[in-house]
């Protein structure tokens, strides 16, 4: 779907940290938007949890840098994780040219309720309209 002249993909999930989020059974990958690449300017930087690590939904559970911007990654649900996508941290620019294929992390999910609390697209549509309209 376009919002705003930007694609978000209708098989992905979204949250408010302008996170794209796909669900795989009981496991999920995440990653940034084209938009949240338009707010941060291009990935320098990113540092993620070794796998086996905890997370909390909502929480910083890493970081990354850019050249405008520092700021933290945040975990979409609470969970394990089982693989850290190494290319991505050993290569950041990947994120700048392949957002949507370029997954920071993959997470079991422990809490599915959760999941609930992310975006279909066009939840996200509503939702980016209303953000873009405070920052104006």
């Amino acid at each position: 779907m376009e919002v705003n002249k930007r694609n978000f993909p209708e098989n992905l999930f979204y949250d408010t940290h302008y996170q794209w989020v796909k669900k795989d059974e009981n496991k999920v990958y995440f990653g940034l938007t084209p938009y949240g690449l338009e707010i941060t300017g291009d990935i320098l930087y990113l540092a993620l949890p070794a796998a086996g690590t905890q997370v909390e939904g909502g929480n910083a559970c890493g970081s990354l840098e850019a050249g405008k911007w520092v700021g933290r990654v945040y975990s979409p649900v609470s969970g394990r994780v089982t693989k850290v996508n190494e290319n991505v941290v050993a290569t950041p620019a990947l994120i700048n040219q392949f957002p949507y294929n370029s997954w920071f992390a993959e997470i079991e999910i422990t809490n599915p309720g959760e999941f609930a609390g992310l975006m279909t697209v066009a939840e996200l549509c509503a939702w980016l309209t209303e953000d873009e309209k405070a920052d104006a």
